[in-house]
């Protein structure tokens, strides 16, 4: 709460840069989406996205596009969920920023996963794996629930748990008590 009423003073402010109000709408965006605020942060992330790409800014394309999965995926819309996430991927590629390529891989594995097709969610989760095994612990933690969970689907409850013990060292290095609530949710499945 406290940083989207920083992020909104930030964007009333008279005659922002489209750089900056681009940047301030992918946070309030983030802040909205945290919050379950799901409309709201979809019309604060397309407005980002519109101005990244009047103003060249690719990296805050490639982050406005993977919001945009996270969102459509949370409103349980996957064909809308793909098309960001493929684009965020195709972008993070292109920028060669391996946190955002292995988080933008592991959106689309969540979607891919739910909606059926385990063996493709676990070949993106094999590269997210890789690109954020030394790059983005935070990151790597989400990739590591959902190959947990993947686990726990497949019935193989030790491999499950290995993927929980290793999210958790993450998670403990990082001080995460949001992360660590969903380690517990496949552990616990």
């Amino acid at each position: 709460a406290e940083g989207l009423r920083w992020y909104e003073q930030i964007l009333n402010r008279p005659s922002l840069p489209p750089a900056v109000e681009s940047r301030a709408l992918l946070g309030t965006g983030a802040m909205r989406y945290t919050q379950g605020e799901l409309g709201h942060a979809r019309t604060a992330l397309v407005r980002a996205l519109a101005l990244a790409h009047e103003t060249g800014d690719m990296v805050m394309v490639a982050r406005a596009e993977n919001l945009l999965g996270d969102v459509e995926h949370s409103v349980g819309n996957a064909d809308a969920a793909r098309e960001h996430f493929a684009r965020s991927i195709e972008g993070f590629r292109a920028l060669a920023l391996p946190w955002g390529l292995g988080n933008s891989l592991t959106g689309m594995a969540a979607v891919v996963l739910a909606t059926g097709d385990a063996a493709h969610a676990e070949r993106l989760l094999d590269e997210a794996t890789t690109v954020l095994r030394h790059t983005a612990p935070w990151f790597l933690s989400w990739a590591l629930y959902l190959r947990a969970f993947l686990a726990v689907r497949r019935g193989h409850p030790d491999e499950a748990i290995a993927f929980v013990r290793e999210s958790l060292t993450y998670i403990r290095q990082l001080h995460d008590t949001f992360a660590f609530v969903y380690a517990l949710v496949p552990l616990a499945a």
